[in-house]
């Protein structure tokens, strides 16, 4: 008797232990900076199990800034989403290091989950500015793109990619990146014009995932394009258009035939009504 109780002990303590055992994430953190718009930290969670690796869905980090003392200050919470991925939005006012030099430290944790191990992942980056231009010169079009540090000082040696915004991403432009010259720059002529709402085009020039100074991206706007006119369909109404949006003869014709049916049957129930109270 006494050994059939330890072993169900055992085997209850043994379960036990399955059950509160938590799942160790593996955490990855990008900084991003658009260019007079915002700057982010992207975070990506995931997990191994069975089936291989699975995003850890509604996963909760905090996120902290080092101090110059090595001290942490609290910034705020997020959770992922159903990618385990999550964006945490930064305040521009704490991206002015105290030097133009030092770098920038981010410290996103894992506390108390009831799912995950406590864990945390650290981010440290330095301040860049990427501006963007389209200039004519001889009759030819170009972008323009100057890369500095904090400072204004130029960062040469730095590859840059240029893409045209389209509907489903980036369409490449000229070469799969450009290195900038000593002076920070790169000059990418635009041969081929192409086509655009109204000639509008916009043009995105990105610094990618430099372990440095991390993503930075500048958007730059420019009537280069050939003209072409907007011939969706969407606000018109189509036999392809949602419910809202049915054509007019599709909605009189069926309630015209509705009509034609009812009528004569309300008429009908009506004239029986009639009958019986007459009598």
């Amino acid at each position: 008797m006494r050994t059939s109780f330890i072993v169900v002990t055992l085997l209850i303590a043994s379960a036990s232990f399955a059950q509160n055992k938590k799942i160790k994430a593996r955490v990855s953190a990008q900084y991003t900076k658009v260019m007079n718009q915002e700057s982010f930290i992207t975070l990506s969670a995931k997990y191994k199990s069975e089936n291989g690796f699975e995003p850890g869905t509604s996963l909760e980090f905090k996120i902290y800034k080092t101090a110059s003392n090595d001290s942490l200050a609290y910034q705020g919470k997020i959770k992922t989403d159903m990618n385990g991925k999550a964006r945490f939005i930064l305040n521009p006012s704490d991206l002015i290091a105290n030097e133009p030099s030092t770098a920038i430290t981010y410290v996103a944790k894992i506390e108390n989950d009831n799912k995950f191990e406590d864990n945390e992942t650290t981010i440290s980056f330095s301040g860049a500015i990427l501006k963007a231009e389209v200039q004519t010169v001889d009759s030819v079009n170009q972008i323009k793109a100057v890369l500095t540090d904090a400072s204004g000082n130029p960062l040469g040696g730095q590859a840059l990619k240029v893409g045209l915004k389209r509907l489903f991403g980036l369409l490449q432009v000229g070469e799969e990146s450009y290195d900038t010259d000593e002076r920070g720059s790169i000059i990418v002529p635009l041969k081929d014009p192409m086509p655009g709402i109204g000639g509008n085009l916009t043009y995105e020039v990105v610094l990618s995932e430099s372990d440095t100074y991390g993503t930075v991206r500048a958007l730059v706007n420019a009537h280069s394009g050939t003209s072409i006119h907007d011939q969706s369909t969407f606000d018109q109404r189509t036999l392809w258009s949602p419910p809202t949006k049915a054509p007019l003869y599709l909605l009189l014709f069926p309630s015209l035939i509705l009509l034609g049916i009812w009528g004569p049957i309300f008429t009908l129930i009506f004239n029986l009504y009639r009958i019986s109270k007459s009598k």
